[in-house]
């Protein structure tokens, strides 16, 4: 009796969010949310825009890896990372969302702890931090709190004192000048932007528009406050195990991977909650449409077989390997191809890539000098095994 008033009461909520809310009943929600919406904010970037929104829509995901929605937007100072994330994020609900342009390595020791906020979670909260320095990446805190949350032990007039901070945010960051470490790739993926000069140009003209017209564009206030009828939610993926041929098992990072394309895939679930079924044990059930949607957002993120997220930076030494994939150079030869980079940040990133898997290393004889150096090459690995994924999977 009780499963029939449940089912009853589910049945009259859906009825009351189409009458009421209308918009989250649209099967195209996503691209009507990413597309038509964000496009009186930002020009271009619709693949990044998605990225961003779908990372940000797993704060309503239950049952999902503790770092999947972890996102680091990484491009050259000017690209518009900060503009592009925030314009996105203000599609989310107030009381979801937080934003800092600056905080201290040690901040999230203090912030929202427990004895002074006994109801404070960080669940189902966004945390945007904008332009992160590198000494904030690296910091312990940081580091733990990206992917457990955090419990410290500090000394307060010679006492120990414990800080629990209960919960754990989606964590999207902007920075420019970020050399993240593998231990940091494992608990971000790295979004990259369009820089080029068509994407400037298109800017411009948008820029130079609105000027004439004198427009100040503003999101649906109606979308908005739809979204705010978004709920906590556990998603079942009934097709999960159909993913395993795809994804390539070279490197051990691939167990996050898996986890956070699967919570990808519940994440765009909960965007569209009120219109999946619902089991008896209360899960959401993910359809064939979060299938694509998370497949349109790995395919953005990844640019190797090992779907190591890489940075701006080193995306673009990968480039000058991939052109010449049989030789093997010194860094002083990559240096006058690497122009952008010190010698010193040059050897830090390609001991990085060389523990990825995608670059090799090794001594050998120089002839000239009856010394050894260290050279580099490409791994010869085939690219972009994601790009195999079915349109289709059910």
């Amino acid at each position: 009796m009780s499963d029939i008033i449940k089912e009853e009461e589910i049945r009259k909520k859906k009825k009351e969010i189409a009458e009421n809310y209308p918009a989250l009943m649209t099967k195209d929600l996503f691209s009507m949310l990413t597309e038509r919406e964000l496009d009186k904010l930002i020009v271009g970037e619709i693949e990044s825009r998605k990225v961003i929104l779908l990372c940000a829509m797993g704060c309503l995901v239950q049952n999902a890896a503790i770092s999947s929605y972890n996102l680091l937007v990484n491009d050259v100072a000017g690209a518009g990372k900060d503009y592009i994330t925030n314009a996105t994020l203000k599609l989310m609900p107030e009381h979801r969302y937080l934003k800092r342009t600056r905080i201290s390595p040690t901040v999230f020791t203090y912030w929202h702890n427990s004895k002074y906020e006994p109801n404070w979670t960080w669940d189902g909260k966004v945390l945007y931090l904008e332009d992160v320095a590198n000494t904030i990446l690296n910091s312990s805190v940081f580091k733990v709190m990206c992917s457990s949350g955090s419990h410290a032990t500090i000394v307060k007039d010679q006492r120990a004192i414990d800080i629990k901070i209960v919960g754990k945010p989606v964590m999207i960051i902007t920075s420019a000048t970020a050399t993240p470490n593998p231990e940091l790739t494992r608990r971000f993926t790295i979004l990259n932007l369009d820089s080029g000069e068509n994407q400037t140009k298109a800017i411009i003209k948008r820029h130079l528009e609105f000027a004439e017209k004198g427009v100040s564009p503003e999101l649906d206030g109606n979308i908005l406050e739809s979204l705010q009828q978004l709920t906590q939610i556990k998603v079942k993926v009934p097709f999960a195990s159909k993913l395993f041929e795809f994804f390539p098992v070279h490197n051990v990072i691939m167990r996050t991977h898996i986890l956070r394309f699967i919570d990808y895939i519940k994440a765009s679930c909960a965007l569209y909650q009120w219109q999946r079924e619902i089991d008896e044990e209360g899960y959401y059930i993910a359809t064939e449409q979060d299938y694509q949607i998370a497949k349109g957002a790995l395919v953005k993120t990844t640019s190797n077989e090992y779907m190591i997220p890489l940075t701006k930076d080193q995306r673009r030494i990968m480039e000058v390997f991939e052109k010449n994939k049989d030789l093997w150079y010194t860094i002083p030869e990559l240096e006058s191809k690497v122009t952008w980079m010190s010698e010193r940040w040059l050897r830090k990133t390609m001991d990085k890539l060389a523990d990825y898997g995608l670059i090799v290393k090794e001594l050998q004889e120089n002839d000239l000098t009856n010394r050894k150096n260290m050279v580099f090459a490409f791994n010869q690995c085939s690219i972009t095994n994601v790009q195999n994924l079915p349109d289709k999977l059910i």
